[in-house]
């Protein structure tokens, strides 16, 4: 691997990247040895008229914190992309051939978040330097699982893969956006461990 990776996690207030907000925002950047470089974090303004009752109580969402440390979206979707600027190294063209670089996200169930962080961009008017196909850990373990054979895990949640890889990660982390990612991280490390091992062991 000859590239940063942008790792990010997202909290939202319901699972309709067109109505429902962004509420938490956190990423890392890790180097070609996988080992972090810079992390982000950032806790989003919104209304609770757009996110629904549910999606907040399972995340780390608390009225007087947000209200604290929330920002305004356009703010943190700005600082954001000057985040994943310093960290693009993805080749890209424009349309009249001059090259340029985006970063290559990372995400677990990378269905979901990708949508959800380009429509956020989208609606904010602010440019996603970021390559639009998101890499995946869920694709990745379940990949992995199965090429490998034996015992697969008993589902490909972020928290049940972090058990099955010996990755420490703690309930309390759990739907908290640098928690998550962070644990992402540890995840993504643990795989490339074991495909190294798997391919040494064939070899």
């Amino acid at each position: 691997m000859n590239q940063t990776l942008v790792f990010f996690d997202l909290e939202t207030g319901g699972i309709d990247p067109k109505r429902h907000p962004i509420i938490q925002i956190a990423a890392i950047a890790v180097g070609e040895d996988l080992e972090p470089i810079e992390a982000f974090e950032a806790k989003i303004r919104f209304s609770s008229k757009t996110a629904t009752a549910s999606s907040l109580r399972k995340s780390s969402y608390h009225p007087g914190v947000w209200a604290k440390e929330g920002r305004e979206p356009a703010e943190v979707a700005k600082e954001l992309a000057g985040f994943l600027r310093r960290h693009a190294t993805r080749p890209a063209l424009t349309a009249d051939g001059k090259k340029y670089q985006v970063a290559q996200l990372v995400a677990h169930n990378a269905a979901f978040d990708g949508p959800f962080i380009s429509e956020w961009f989208d609606r904010l008017r602010v440019y996603l330097p970021a390559r639009k196909l998101v890499l995946c850990t869920l694709q990745l373990a379940l990949w992995n699982a199965q090429s490998q054979g034996g015992t697969e895990p008993a589902n490909f949640q972020l928290a049940t893969l972090c058990r099955h890889y010996g990755v420490p990660f703690h309930a309390a982390s759990a739907h908290d956006a640098l928690g998550d990612v962070s644990a992402t991280v540890g995840l993504f490390q643990a795989i490339a461990r074991s495909m190294q091992t798997s391919s040494r062991a064939a070899a």
